[in-house]
This record gives structure tokens, sequence and C-alpha cells, in this order.
């Protein structure tokens, strides 16, 4: 019976803990978390010398992991807090912080980073691993806050953990998605990381550009270089993340159709928010429809699927129900930005200005860093003849997006605004605010600032052709009918048989003197809208003008030809005096 014994306990004593560690490590990778789960349980408890032995920190971190992947989010954190290792390991510390944001309790996940040691919150210049599970650490803190709605200190964590590992991606994507900081903040920040002391030559010079790539997502992409690619360019090239930034850029562009390719081949559920606002832009219903409802099919607790079915509703008119799936996404993700700026077109179309306005303001508390809702709040100011607000968050759309205004003595708010905006949007939108209120001259300078802002001439996206007609307004108010004709003509080329184009070509002409040429567009412009008032109203008064001034002498006369009649037949003999009655008869012989 001892011998027994003694063979079991030599038998316990040959446990290879290594090789349950190393189990645990490839069950996890084949997704087999039941697997991963048992041999990380055993290897916990192998590791114990005995009953008043811990497990090593390392072990409990893959027991919780496993079990956190299983779902059993509050076992996870349990098994991680129980035994106090989240104050002294920082792994384990990140995973109960795991637990508890996924169980949707922040202040938990918050409570448990509070009780940690100060000293393993501080990064180590020659330990880049554990720099990496603190940059971790960081990333979990700053999702925690942002969802209690302290967003300043979630982007000082996520600052923070890019400092300690220039390598996590993840939380320059939630800097920037959040819009936390402004663009010349984002610029700086990226500049100061220490990525060379990091990482070597080749991997740092791929994450300077993807993270480039990423700051510039309203910049027009760059032409492709004429030379071979070198090795970092051409890892890039085959990356799906440099595609989505691509088609980021692309749709903040204007160019929907481009991104559209682009994100095609970052993958088909790539960037669902861009998606869907391109195929709004585009006004491709079927496709959204097809794209939304495949979305809540496969991911039905995600924002981004009740934000594209808000979008298909948006898109059909029926602002109602797209407000009903957008309250839905915001309801599960308070942070998104875009459903709130989603939210605000759905008003704005409905001409409820007061509750657009409210949606805007919303979203700019949660992007403070966009342009976007400061632009949109300007628009609807000036729908309501609000002027001064106008100026004011068109300039601060501006600054947003990279503006530096500089005070100039004499100059007015839209000459000023003019001289510093670099955004085609901003300039765009600013130019219509300034010409609804009879400021034509700064109205065309702002135009001319967002086409330079657009891109190249020869390149210029078809949805530029409104500023090209707006400018043929601007010129033709400021008494430039031939100039305002050129600028039509350009807006015709980008959106061929555009009925107001074309009503205003012909308007253009009409103030030159070519009735006729004028008459044929309007006729043009009615036939692409039969019910367009100005070309209806337009083409009546030429016609009446062409009809005063045509007279006899300007109608041609054709000459009738000459015809040979047969002489006059003979008179009838006349009635007899006495009133008799006579016979009448037809003689065919």
């Amino acid at each position: 019976m001892a011998k027994a014994e003694s063979a079991s306990r030599n038998n316990v004593e040959c446990l290879n803990v290594d090789f349950m560690r190393s189990l645990v490590k490839q069950y996890s990778e084949l997704g087999q978390w039941t697997s991963a789960f048992f041999w990380a349980d055993a290897a916990a408890a192998a590791s114990s010398s005995g009953p008043n032995t811990a497990a090593s920190g390392d072990d409990i971190w893959l027991l919780a992991s496993a079990m956190l992947a299983r779902g059993e989010l509050h076992r996870a954190a349990h098994a991680v807090t129980s035994r106090q290792l989240h104050r002294r390991h920082l792994l384990c510390l990140g995973v109960a912080m795991r637990a508890y944001i996924a169980s949707k309790e922040p202040s938990a996940a918050l409570g448990v980073l509070d009780e940690c040691e100060p000293a393993l919150l501080e990064p180590r210049s020659m330990d880049q691993t554990h720099n990496r599970a603190l940059a971790a650490v960081l990333v979990w803190q700053a999702r925690a806050l942002a969802a209690l709605e302290r967003r300043e200190a979630a982007a000082d964590a996520l600052t923070a953990a890019l400092r300690a590992d220039c390598a996590c991606y993840e939380a320059l994507d939630l800097l920037l998605e959040q819009h936390a900081l402004t663009p010349a903040q984002e610029s700086e920040l990226v500049d100061s990381l220490p990525i060379n002391n990091q990482m070597s030559a080749s991997e740092a010079a791929l994450l300077r550009v993807a993270y480039r790539e990423r700051l510039l997502r309203y910049a027009p992409p760059p032409d492709a270089p004429d030379e071979a690619p070198g090795p970092v360019e051409a890892c890039r090239a085959q990356c799906a993340e440099a595609a989505e930034a691509l088609g980021r850029r692309l749709a903040a562009g204007g160019r929907w159709a481009e991104a559209l390719r682009a994100l095609d081949r970052a993958g088909p559920a790539c960037c669902p928010d861009v998606r869907a606002a391109c195929l709004v832009e585009l006004r491709r219903s079927a496709e959204l429809f097809a794209f939304a409802h495949a979305l809540v099919d496969a991911y039905p607790t995600a924002w981004t699927a009740w934000y594209a079915v808000g979008c298909y509703y948006y898109l059909v008119g029926k602002s109602e129900l797209a407000r009903r799936y957008l309250g839905k996404a915001c309801g599960l993700e308070a942070g998104a930005g875009c459903v709130w700026l989603a939210y605000g077109h759905s008003f704005a179309a409905d001409n409820e200005h007061d509750q657009a306005m409210a949606a805007y303001f919303k979203a700019g508390q949660l992007m403070p860093g966009c342009y976007l809702p400061p632009l949109y709040v300007g628009v609807e100011c000036a729908l309501n003849n609000n002027v001064s607000m106008c100026e004011r968050f068109m300039a601060r759309a501006a600054a947003l997006h990279g503006a530096e205004p500089a005070d100039e003595p004499g100059a007015g708010g839209w000459e000023r605004l003019a001289r510093a905006v670099r955004s085609a949007h901003v300039a765009h939108e600013a130019g219509a605010a300034a010409y609804a209120h009879g400021q034509h001259e700064a109205a065309r300078a702002l135009w001319l600032r967002a086409l330079a802002a657009a891109g190249p001439p020869e390149r210029l996206a078809p949805c530029w052709a409104a500023t090209l007609d707006a400018l043929g307004h601007a010129a033709r108010a400021l008494g430039r009918p031939a100039e305002a004709l050129r600028w039509h003509e350009r807006a015709l080329a980008l959106r061929p048989a555009r009925a107001g184009s074309l009503a205003a070509r012909g308007l253009c002409l009409a103030l030159l003197g070519r009735e006729a040429e004028a008459a044929d567009a309007l006729h043009a412009a009615l036939a692409r809208d039969p019910d367009h008032v100005v070309a209806l109203a337009l083409l009546d008064a030429i016609v009446d003008r062409l009809d005063a001034a045509l007279t006899e002498e300007e109608i041609p006369q054709f000459p009738f030809p000459q015809l040979e009649l047969p002489p006059a037949p003979s008179p009838a003999p006349a009635a007899p005096p006495d009133g008799s009655d006579m016979s009448m008869s037809m003689s065919f012989d």
C-alpha cells in the first residue's frame, strides 16, 4: 500500500507544467476554449506546490483569459481579484478590467485599477514587454472612462498608452475614431512618439507611414509614384488596413464610388459606417438595403448594423423610421458621434432646425476634435438667418480642420475666413451662407478657395459641380454674365444634363443677348425636370421677347403660283316677269 502511494506521489511530482501551458496556448489559438480552460486550470493547480502556496500570476492569467473567452465574465474577474493579483500582476489586472467592461460595469473596472500598486503603472525604459501590457491596461481604462462620459480623461489614457507602446495601434485608432484631439494635436502626438527607440528601423518606417495615412483622413490621396515602391511601401500596399484608410480619405473627398472600390479590396464588412455613408451619397438604396440587412443578420449587437438600417430609411425619405433605428444604434454605442450626425440630418430633411442643431451639438460633445458638427450647426444657423452665429461656427469648423485665422484690420468675418480656411466643404458652406446674406464678393472668394482645396481642376469629383454653379451665380450677381456662363459650362462638364445648371446657363445666355441659345438650354432643362420653376418662368419671358421682336417684315413671304382660270360662264337667263315656275335640270351630255 505504501508502495502504491509512493508511485502515485511520484507521478504527480512529474507533471510537466510547461507542457500544460503550451497546451493552453495552442488550444487558445485554435479557439477551443473549453480545452484551454481545462489545461489552464490544471496548470494553475499543478504550479502550486502545496495547499498554502498560491498559483503563479501567469497561470491565473491564462485561466482567467480562458474563462473570459468562454463568456464567464464575473468568474474571470473573481479568479483574479480573489487572489489579489490585480494589485501586483499587470496581465491579471488587464483581464479583470476586460471582464468588467464586457459585463457593462465600467466603474468596477476603474475600481480594480485604483487598487493597483502605483509602481506597476509606470513605464519601464528597458522592459518593452511590461510597457506593452501597460498600454493594454491603459486602453481598457480609456474604454471604461468613455463609457462613463469622461472623454478628456479617456483621451489622456490613450495618449499615455501610445507613449508607453508606440506599436499599440488600437490606442491611435480609438483616438481618431472618437476625434478626441484636433488635427494639430494628433500630428504633434505622432511626431513626438519614440518609435525609433522601441523597434527596428524598418518596422518604425512602416508604423510611421501607417500613422501618417490615418492622420490625413480628410486630405486627398496622393498620386501613385512613378518609381518602383520600396519594401515598406510594397508591404503597406498589400495591407487591408491601408485599403481602409484609402477608402476613408476618398470618401472624405467626395469620391464615393472610388471609396467603395477601396473598401471592397479590404473586405466586404470593413468600415460599415463609411460604406453606408458612401451608398447614401450615391443614392444606391437597393444596395444599402441588402448591406444593412446582412449586417443585422451577422452582427445584431453591433451599432454599425442599426446605423446602416437608419441610413437606408433616411435615404428613402422615411425620417421617423430612420430616427428609430439610429436611436437603437445610440443605445448600443453611446459614443458614436456619426450616429448623432445622421440623426441631425434626418431632422434637417424635415426642416426641423432646432432639433437638428441639438443633435449636432451632441455630436460635437462626442467628437470635440471633428470639424463636421460645428459645420452643420453653422449651416442650420444660416438657414435661420443668424449670420453672426453662422460665422462663428464656420470659423470654428475651419480651425478644427487646420486653419490658422489671422485678424486683419478692415476685413470682415467672411473675408478673414476665406483667407484662412483649408477645408473645401467648410469653404463651400460658408460661401453659401455669405451669398444668402448678400456678400457676393466674399462668397466668390470662399468658393474659389473651396475649388482650390478640392484638388486639381482636371480631377474634380462630380459633387463639386455645385460649387462651380455657385461661382456662376456669384459672377452673375456681380454683373459678369460671360464669366458666369463659363462656370456653368464647367459644372455641366462634371455633371451633364443637370436641370439647375442648364437653367442657369440659359439665364446667362439670355443676359448676353443670345435668346435663341437660351431657349434651347431652357428646353433642355425642362426635359430633365418638367417642374423646374425658374426654367419655366424664364422660358416664358424669352418666348414673349422673341415674339415681340418678330415683325411682319421679318416674317418670310412665300409667293403663290399663278393660276390660269377658265373663262367666266355666261349669265343665266332672267326669270320671267310673270313669276311662273321654271323647271331646272342638269344635263350630263
